[in-house]
């Protein structure tokens, strides 16, 4: 198993059980005690987890997900299809919001490498950093309360800074979507920030790769409300595909 999955795997165990033994983990992820070991000590190196003797506990044990150091090396492929499909949404001189998840990190990398002068509203901290290189972007970042884990920014102030912009489109991905609970979140602060997102674009378009439908392992659920478009990398079911159409909701992959 690569380090990436193990990484993966010990973050996902302690989601379920907030707290592990090395001897545990070790068996359930079928390597030494001392590979666990190496790998607790860069994951605590992130802040992703505290290391107690014999194990670890997540700092926060009320915001669940993994962090987006990790994230990022993950379905990296799927992410990249999404994107390209996102980005024929865009037309020059639009302006567009992105949300922190690392499937519009792979967004805003795609615009930049393309010849089209448009405005980027986000609260991502990487997604600004990559839009910083580009001539041809105007950046507004949204402040406030800084996440180490998405790289982002939260909070009331984030919210009251956003809702003074309006947007021609929007490009979020939740932590997961279900028919019944709606849209989840690990945080209230990712959530709400999303939902803020969606009340300001004319345009709202979902991007959110085939794991995280009829996922309800998030913490936060709302409504799903009203969608234009949802772009993922692989054909929905037909369940998936009736609901969106009752919807009015395009489904593109």
């Amino acid at each position: 198993m690569l380090k990436i999955q193990r990484h993966s795997e010990i973050l996902k165990y302690l989601e379920s059980h907030s707290v592990l033994k090395i001897n545990d983990i070790a068996a359930v992820l079928g390597c030494s005690e001392e590979t666990v070991r190496k790998d607790l000590i860069e994951l605590e190196h992130r802040d992703e987890l505290t290391r107690t003797r014999g194990g670890a506990y997540l700092k926060n044990a009320f915001e669940k997900g993994i962090g987006n150091d990790i994230k990022q090396n993950l379905l990296v492929d799927e992410k990249k299809y999404i994107a390209g499909l996102a980005f024929k949404h865009i037309l020059a001189k639009k302006i567009i919001v992105l949300d922190s998840s690392t499937t519009c990190v792979e967004l805003a990398k795609y615009i930049v490498t393309k010849d089209i002068y448009v405005s980027i509203i986000t609260n991502s901290l990487s997604i600004a950093t990559i839009c910083s290189a580009s001539d041809k972007i105007n950046l507004i970042l949204i402040g406030g309360n800084y996440n180490k884990k998405t790289h982002s920014f939260y909070g009331y102030s984030a919210l009251e800074q956003l809702k003074l912009y309006g947007a021609d489109l929007c490009f979020l991905s939740f932590t997961s979507i279900h028919q019944v609970r709606g849209l989840g979140d690990n945080s209230l602060d990712g959530f709400y920030f999303r939902k803020a997102c969606l009340d300001i674009a004319k345009t709202k378009i979902l991007v959110m790769d085939h794991t995280k439908f009829n996922d309800d392992t998030a913490i936060v659920y709302g409504p799903i409300g009203k969608l234009d478009i949802v772009i993922t990398d692989k054909k929905l079911n037909g369940e998936w595909l009736e609901f969106f159409n009752l919807a009015d909701v395009a489904v593109e992959y």
